[in-house]
């Protein structure tokens, strides 16, 4: 075989080089003639440049193909795309004075180690050129099959394709956009290539590949939910010169541990004002606090800001306001999760009080369980409003006592039956969002921080602190979650998050088999507990009871017993208050 004869590909309008032409004809300069094909190959997109009034010229150190492209009638010279030096002359005595309409590199980034170097050489060419745009179709080394085949130690270069053994660079997402933006483009379209199943889909029997076995059903899960790119097969990108505008102010300010989202409806202006003491209190001030202002209106949105002004200078510069108009009690807290700067992101509501050590107890939690979740524990206490001294209606007096209502231990078992974990008790790893695409459900009205941990706790786990940091209000008269929504609309939602999460396979933390066979046990010993058969004598009773006391099940279960009736007080203190 002639060298470079393994890749002498057709074209055709769905493949790489249809999905190329496409935006070159779409962004081409109208008032240009030729275009650029650098690293050509052997020139699958020359006919559609001609057909498309283009001049085709073809640039590559591939002999065969080049003699090809002249046999076939288009222009095309020798370059070596590594010889940057002398680059800026072999492109402007190629060119002559013809006008630059577009130009592509197809292919051919993957195999230099100058790639930064040349797409620079072809921004200054491009702006010499009254901006004709370029074309760039690179290998996605972040395919779902690579990902998976690398969990198990397997690299499998092949002649051509993702792994072709001349590749030198392998190109993500981000790395393609850092080095496009790093030389001067910015971009201006894309029309990705997907493959379900790439050509490194082997072994076909190879127990990650695939949606079959568990383990390929997570890691394919696991792998679209982290990356919109997991199927793309090449990213085929369309740019224009022009450099954008990297921030020095947001590379330079210092990363805070934690961002705390707020969220508000503008109309308990008291309560806020409370919460934003508390963190003002905090003896680790180691935060920014976002305010979300949910579909509030123009009086309630100068309100919020003059709560603001009221901070401290030290509080006031590291608090940002940012209004959301639409959507549900999920879309604040994406909003917030989109901009946040810090490590981690912790959550409260506009009526939520933390102690003085909440944000120390996360950071120490942080140090102790990196990237997981951080959870610490709250008291519930019930509220209702009052009008306070001076004529203040906006206030609030407590009807209750604290109630430990929640566990000082997390149990993710415990947590698939009844939520032990408000919102204002956790911190999330901004990892969850950057990295692994997790969102709040903007769908679920309600429970939406629920599904939210389940999903989150599965995945990375939970470090807990059994110590109590926050008090979670809960209104017994006045505007609230569990009044606005009916029971019927808690109960959907709930089998909503169950149903999609037993949809899936899951990941799960050391000792909970152990904790599901002893329910397991504990549901068995019930069954076994009949009544005694008619005319049978009380002892004989009496014997089946000590038996099933003696159980090494019953015994191993006393725990859960204690639980369920610590839990079933509780609620019986709830329904009472």
């Amino acid at each position: 075989m002639d060298a470079g004869a393994q890749y002498e590909f057709g074209f055709t309008e769905t493949n790489v080089y249809g999905h190329v032409f496409s935006l070159v004809e779409r962004l081409r300069l109208t008032d240009g003639d030729v275009h650029l094909d650098l690293g050509c190959g052997f020139g699958a997109i020359a006919e559609k440049c001609r057909e498309a009034g283009l001049h085709y010229l073809g640039l590559d150190l591939n002999a065969p193909g080049l003699n090809s492209l002249r046999e076939r009638g288009f222009e095309a010279e020798a370059c070596d795309l590594q010889a940057v030096e002398t680059l800026p002359e072999r492109l402007r005595q190629v060119i002559g004075d013809r006008r630059l309409a577009s130009i592509s590199m197809i292919d051919t980034l993957e195999h230099i180690t100058s790639g930064n170097q040349v797409l620079a050489v072809l921004s200054a060419l491009a702006q010499q050129h009254a901006g004709a745009p370029l074309v760039v179709a690179v290998p996605n080394v972040g395919h779902r099959d690579l990902a998976a085949k690398l969990a198990v130690g397997r690299w499998d270069y092949t002649k051509t394709g993702l792994l072709d053994e001349t590749h030198v660079i392998h190109h993500t997402d981000r790395l393609l956009t850092h080095m496009a933006e790093a030389a001067g483009w910015r971009e201006a379209g894309r029309r990705d290539f997907y493959l379900g199943r790439s050509d490194q889909f082997f072994p076909a029997d190879l127990p990650v590949l695939g949606e079959v076995t568990t383990v390929a059903r997570f890691l394919s899960a696991l792998s679209a939910q982290a990356s919109p790119f997991s199927e793309v097969n090449e990213f085929v990108r369309a740019y224009v010169p022009g450099r954008v505008s990297l921030s020095t102010l947001e590379a330079s300010t210092p990363v805070p541990f934690l961002s705390v989202v707020i969220r508000t409806q503008g109309r308990r202006p008291e309560q806020l004002r409370d919460t934003l003491t508390c963190l003002l209190g905090q003896t680790n001030q180691d935060f920014e606090v976002l305010l979300v202002g949910h579909k509030v209106s123009i009086a309630e949105t100068i309100a919020i800001e003059s709560l603001i002004e009221e901070l401290p200078v030290s509080l006031r510069l590291r608090t940002r306001l940012l209004v959301v108009d639409r959507g549900g009690r999920a879309r604040p807290l994406n909003e917030a999760a989109r901009l946040a700067r810090g490590r981690y992101l912790a959550c409260l509501d506009d009526d939520d009080l933390v102690l003085g050590q909440w944000v120390e107890r996360f950071a120490d939690l942080a140090r102790r369980y990196p990237s997981q979740v951080l959870r610490v524990v709250a008291v519930t206490q019930n509220i209702t409003v009052a009008t306070w001294p001076g004529g203040v209606t906006s206030g609030h007096r407590t009807v209750s006592s604290p109630i430990k209502r929640y566990a000082s231990h997390f149990d993710i078992a415990s947590h698939f039956h009844e939520n032990e974990s408000p919102l204002l008790t956790l911190a999330f790893p901004m990892s969850l969002f950057h990295d692994l695409g997790f969102v709040f459900d903007e769908g679920l009205n309600v429970m939406e921080d629920w599904d939210f941990l389940l999903r989150a706790a599965l995945l990375v786990g939970v470090g807990a602190d059994p110590d109590v940091t926050a008090i979670y209000h809960r209104w017994t008269q006045g505007e609230a979650s569990h009044t606005l929504h009916a029971p019927e609309e808690w109960m959907s939602a709930q089998r909503r998050i169950i149903d999609r999460l037993d949809a899936e396979p899951h990941l799960f933390p050391a000792g909970t088999i152990g904790r599901l066979l002893s329910a397991h046990a504990a549901s068995i010993s019930a069954q076994s507990l009949t009544l005694p058969a008619p005319g049978s004598k009380p002892q004989d009773a009496h014997h089946t009871l000590g038996e099933v006391y003696a159980s090494r099940s019953w015994r191993a279960t006393a725990g859960l017993r204690l639980a369920g009736r610590a839990a079933r007080r509780v609620r019986n203190r709830l329904r009472r208050s």
